[in-house]
């Protein structure tokens, strides 16, 4: 079913087309037109001025729009023009159908319609049918929606108003098929489809183009769901083609989807990943993405649906729910039902009957009243006393439950801290047993072939050459486990300061200027020069240099790594991203693991790694309050994210930071 906010907009603007009405300009001065107004005028002059002006606001200024509609009518009602006190009418009744004031709306319908009956107006009889159709429509009760449309249809056709019957075969073309939809009877198919295709025939005449896009997407849906895929993919590309046309964003939200589904129905995942991409883009360069919000459930099942045929899985089209609204339907209907009668029956009757009942329940009331005034005074008043004494205990009752939550909730944190702790370092011992064997057993195996002269000079060289690599890697492993252990055994007194992100971004680049210059790579700074951030400097040192030895040790030569921060509203974005060899998924899934499935692979120039460097920062990151993720493709690079929360940097950002909320490609 297409969106209800859809319909809605649609229907309004029928309303308003129908009219057949013009006005001093499309885009008007409020201002000019209201200094216009003078009581020397004529009172069809000041209708007008009030008509035009509600006329061009009704879509932008709802509540003005409906004032000034309301005016109109007044001095139109001195006139003997009863075309445009009707019109001017019908703009305040679109005005409240607007503002969800439905029965209001239809109230005002009535009193057109009686007007235009008197007068034997027949396209205005036509035009005020439709639009009461168009209330109870909105209004979810379409049985007696169609009622009108049927008996509208029946005018227009006596004044062969061709702009009037392309919406009304429109409007009974959808109501046909959302009962199509529900009921899948063939009869109901073959109306929508009838009526469906005169309002495109009618459209085509009056080269209505922007309301053909509608017509056609209405049309694909009811050939999709009686399982003509062919023909609906026909329809929907023809609805596709006029809203691109326009850029008309729910239109090509509508039509791209329903081409989504049928590409997915046809198993060609590729095709339908593709029409889904285009409307990203779409909506990307026209900054509709409020169409996204409106799909948001069928882009995930769709999206579910492409991964699954991707896995060669299987998945049925699920149907989007609707919204439950029976309750309202109820009480709305007794309403429209009490004014189809009260429109059938004599109204001063009606009115006589309720002015009686009314004399005789406030005579009732006046009695009452002074019999319960004493007794409710003193009830308050004692009440009043009970109250404030309970709300006494219960703010002391309340504190003390926050201060026992709070304990308790201390209690937890630390209890859970020393958990992860302990698990931590027993599994970070585990590998540290194993990377620092192998430097001693080879270190063993030299001295002891040494003292028994069983090694030549070329094979001593090539250990020796061999046994300085691995205590390289040992060197540098004992390094980080020396600062690690030394942050464990101060974990409860973090540092937390503000320091300059960018100063340390250079302080760390200087550090590794070496390796830098051995690749001759480019480390590209684009943190703004003062930028701060809170946090433990030293920590963050530590995290940034290992991620930034990761991306030196698995780039090539001339290559370029990007530094830099991305404002995404909750959370400050520091990234680190390289252009090297990359990761598979499995890797980058293994890279926290402190089991041995995690294996440090060897970097571009041949260099080793213990592999514990990334574990300890994702320690370390994690202590801070702040997470780390991984996004890699092999062949194409790595970027390290560190999110930390915007609540501790508020006050530090200042408005005219050259941090941008703006989003940056991913590697897929």
């Amino acid at each position: 079913m297409l969106p209800n906010q859809l319909v809605k907009l649609f229907l309004v603007y029928l309303s308003l087309v129908l009219s057949n009405s013009s006005s001093y300009a499309q885009n008007i001065n409020v201002d000019s037109l209201l200094k216009l107004v003078s009581t020397n005028n004529p009172d069809s002059t000041n209708g007008r001025i009030y008509y035009d002006l509600a006329r061009n606001t009704y879509a932008s200024d709802t509540k003005n729009a409906l004032l000034w509609a309301k005016q109109g009518v007044q001095y139109f009602e001195n006139t003997e023009s009863h075309q445009l006190l009707t019109r001017c009418m019908n703009l305040e009744a679109v005005c409240l159908f607007i503002l969800d004031k439905h029965e209001e709306s239809i109230k005002l319908h009535y009193k057109i319609l009686k007007i235009r009956e008197e007068k034997k107006d027949t396209l205005g009889i036509a035009e005020t049918l439709l639009n009461i159709g168009n209330n109870y429509y909105r209004g979810q009760d379409l049985e007696q929606a169609v009622k009108f449309y049927h008996k509208s249809r029946e005018y227009a056709l006596k004044s062969n108003n061709v702009k009037l019957l392309a919406g009304l075969n429109n409007n009974l073309g959808n109501y046909y098929k959302d009962k199509f939809s529900e009921n899948k009877k063939i009869k109901d198919k073959n109306l929508a489809i009838k009526h469906l295709k005169e309002a495109i025939l009618y459209k085509e005449k009056l080269k209505t183009d922007r309301t053909l896009e509608k017509t056609y997407t209405i049309l694909a849906y009811v050939y999709f769901e009686s399982k003509d895929y062919k023909t609906a993919q026909l329809y929907a590309t023809k609805a596709e083609q006029y809203a691109l046309t326009h850029k008309n964003g729910e239109g090509v939200g509508s039509s791209k989807l329903l081409l989504a589904k049928i590409a997915v129905i046809n198993k060609e995942h590729e095709l339908a990943q593709s029409i889904l991409d285009g409307l990203y883009v779409f909506l990307g360069q026209n900054k509709a993405f409020h169409i996204l919000n409106m799909h948001d459930d069928e882009i995930i099942v769709l999206r579910n649906m492409i991964r699954n045929l991707r896995s060669n899985t299987s998945s049925t089209l699920d149907s989007l729910n609707e919204n439950n609204y029976n309750k309202l339907l109820l009480s709305r209907q007794k309403v429209r039902e009490e004014l189809n009668i009260q429109y059938e029956t004599e109204k001063k009757d009606l009115e006589n009957a309720n002015l009686t009942l009314k004399n005789k329940i406030t005579q009732d009331n006046l009695h009452k009243t002074r019999v319960i005034t004493t007794i409710s005074i003193l009830f308050a008043l004692v009440l009043l006393f009970l109250v404030i004494k309970l709300r006494n205990k219960n703010i002391a009752l309340s504190k003390s439950e926050q201060e026992i939550r709070k304990q308790a909730n201390l209690v937890h944190q630390q209890n859970q801290l020393l958990k992860q702790s302990e698990s931590f370092k027993t599994k970070l011992f585990s590998i540290i047993s194993h990377d620092l064997k192998s430097p001693i057993n080879s270190l063993k195996i030299i001295v002891d072939m040494s003292v028994e002269q069983k090694l030549s000079n070329s094979d001593y060289s090539y250990l020796m050459d061999n046994l300085k690599k691995e205590l390289h890697v040992t060197s540098n492993l004992l390094n980080d486990l020396l600062f690690w252990s030394k942050s464990q055994m101060k974990s409860n007194s973090i540092k937390w300061s503000h320091f300059n992100l960018y100063t340390t971004i250079q302080k760390t680049e200087n550090t590794l200027s070496s390796s830098i210059k051995l690749k001759q790579l480019q480390i590209k700074n684009l943190i703004p020069n003062d930028f701060e951030i809170y946090g433990d400097e030293m920590r963050f040192e530590f995290i940034v240099r290992n991620i930034l030895h990761n991306a030196i040790k698995y780039s090539e030569f001339y290559k370029q790594i990007e530094v830099g921060i991305k404002n995404k509203g909750s959370e400050i974005d520091f990234y680190i991203r390289d252009n090297g060899v990359g990761m598979s998924h499995e890797q980058v899934k293994k890279m926290f693991n402190h089991d041995r499935s995690r294996i440090s692979s060897r970097g571009t120039l041949d260099e080793q790694g213990a592999g514990i460097g990334l574990l300890l920062c994702h320690d370390f990151v994690e202590s801070l309050g702040w997470t780390l993720q991984v996004e890699s493709t092999i062949g194409q690079g790595t970027i390290f994210h560190i999110c930390i929360p915007m609540e501790k940097h508020k006050e530090f950002l200042s408005d005219d930071s050259d941090i941008k909320q703006d989003s940056y490609l991913q590697l897929h």
